[in-house]
This record gives C-alpha cells, structure tokens and sequence, in this order.
C-alpha cells in the first residue's frame, strides 16, 4: 500500500509515467495477495492469474519504455553536441602532454 502511495504521490509531482506504472503494478499484485490470503485463491485461480501477469507485464512496460526515454534523450544530447561542435568549428581537444 504505500509503494501504491508513493508511486501516486510522485506521479502528480512530477508527472513521470514511471512510477505510476510501479504503483498500478503493485495494486495489482497487492490485490492478488489480499485474495490469496482472505482464502479466495482456490475459486479465483485463473483470475488471480491473470492479474499478476497484467501486473507483470505492466513493470515490463514501464521499464521498456524508460529504457527508450533513457537512450533517446542520451542519443538526442549526442547529436546536439555534435552540432555544435560542427557550427562552431570547435574540436575535442585531447590531454596536454
């Protein structure tokens, strides 16, 4: 529950999908646990299945999805930089010996 809190709290700070994400995931899973042990588990078995997958795939996602946020924001600062460099005819200069 209070990952779930957390993640929501952070979202509306900052607007960051990432740990939205994480505290749908582990809503999801919390849910799963509580019928677990209410003794629900036997009745529900397929549902239950279901809802961790869900809550499985969804931390998959997220972290997908940061991954590519991550390496295109890297790739985008790299091909500025280079620009730069480029436009300005400034070049790398390596250690002075």
């Amino acid at each position: 529950m209070v990952i779930v809190l957390l993640g929501l709290i952070i979202y509306q700070r900052s607007r960051e999908r990432l740990p939205l994400y994480v505290a749908m995931a582990f809503g999801l899973f919390g849910i799963s646990h509580a019928a677990t042990l209410a003794g629900l588990a036997p009745s529900l078995t397929v549902p239950l299945i279901i809802i961790r997958t869900l809550a499985y795939l969804l931390v998959i996602y997220a972290l997908y999805t940061y991954l590519t946020s991550a390496i295109m924001q890297k790739e985008a600062k790299k091909a500025w930089v280079e620009f730069f460099k480029e436009d300005t005819g400034i070049e790398e200069q390596g250690p002075k010996e």
